[in-house]
């Protein structure tokens, strides 16, 4: 297990804090095939996993979206917000899958770290800014 869901991860909303962890999960699924080493060629599992992480980060992010709007939050954090998002995207997609063929364990731990630091330095600091405002304005 490369992330372990922590309450300090919480952003005071239910529906953003299940994506998160749905996106943890799938970074921990991702961490479990490469520990495997086994010798097996999993690319397809990989890249099958890789595919189903990058689509759901997207819904995820609209959904946040969606919440920013609907909740009057701040253009300056929402523009920080969308930047954020647009970048990891960015990064994600530019991942090369030819690299993760010719070395799977060790693309994939380049991988695994990139997205784990990013969803931890994302969760921690940006979003639990958005919870710390939903929580205050639900008062």
């Amino acid at each position: 297990m490369i992330i372990k869901w922590k309450d300090d991860y919480s952003c005071y909303d239910l529906t953003i804090d299940q994506q998160h962890k749905k996106l943890i999960d799938m970074i921990n699924q991702m961490s479990e095939i490469v520990e495997l080493n086994d010798g097996c060629d999993r690319y397809d599992e990989i890249i099958e996993l890789f595919e189903e992480l990058k689509s759901y980060t997207v819904y995820h992010f609209n959904h946040e979206e969606e919440l920013f709007d609907q909740n009057q939050y701040d253009s300056f954090n929402i523009k920080i917000q969308k930047l954020e998002h647009k970048s990891f995207i960015n990064k994600v997609s530019a991942i090369n899958l030819r690299e993760v063929d010719e070395d799977q364990i060790g693309a994939v731990r380049k991988i695994l770290d990139f997205l784990s630091v990013w969803l931890d330095h994302h969760i921690l600091v940006t979003d639990r800014k958005f919870g710390a405002f939903l929580q205050e304005n639900a008062k």
